[in-house]
């Protein structure tokens, strides 16, 4: 289980640009395209399990005699042992790229594609707020029994049907040995954009803490 309460946001994203909406772009002066409060939030759930009184049980020694507790036995009268976090590195909670070229292939003059076009920031926006939280699972998973905080960022590639052709990942290194990659991978290919007739580079980032 991830230590404490671990948040997880996704963000909005824009177009062909890679623009964060709702967060000030990088060069400053930028103005946000969505509301403050936009984008999906979950939080991951914690290692407590349900609340309520436990009940002790006494056990009769004999007199004179301290009965030492049972393995795996909490002298306070619990039973649940859980396991220490992993200690990571600097190595580990270093940020890497990978997965797969998501540079749109040359734009093509077509005269039968017709009303082609890239997608719009409101489609994008619309599709990875209701359809992210496989993304944001591979997160949560990834995480769990960690202390990791880190900003992830996801690019992908979208057909001109609206389908995730090619995706790659930022992440701490941790979590890409850990299988985020292809969990992440197979969340994108279940995603369904507009068809639009082109391409469109989309970017979104997931923050973690």
């Amino acid at each position: 289980m991830v230590r404490g309460a671990a948040g997880v946001v996704i963000g909005l994203v824009i177009g062909a640009g890679g623009m964060y909406l709702a967060l000030r772009p990088p060069w400053g002066g930028g103005r946000a395209l969505v509301p403050a409060d936009a984008g999906v939030v979950a939080q991951a759930p914690s290692d407590d399990g349900p609340v309520g009184p436990s009940k002790k049980k006494k056990r009769r020694r004999p007199g004179g005699t301290v009965a030492a507790p049972a393995p795996g036995d909490d002298p306070e009268g619990g039973h649940e042992e859980t396991e220490p976090a992993p200690a990571l590195t600097a190595a580990d909670r270093a940020l890497e790229w990978r997965g797969d070229d998501v540079t749109p292939p040359p734009a093509r003059l077509d005269m039968s594609a017709g009303d082609a076009r890239k997608l719009d920031d409101g489609e994008i926006n619309a599709t990875v707020a209701t359809q992210a939280d496989g993304v944001r699972t591979c997160v949560i998973q990834g995480a769990t029994g960690t202390d990791l905080t880190a900003t992830i960022t996801v690019k992908l590639l979208v057909g001109g049907e609206g389908r995730v052709t090619r995706s790659r990942v930022q992440a701490p290194r941790y979590l890409l040995e850990h299988g985020l990659l292809p969990c992440v991978q197979r969340a994108l290919g279940r995603m369904k954009f507009p068809a639009s007739g082109a391409p469109t580079q989309v970017t979104f980032p997931i923050n973690l803490s």
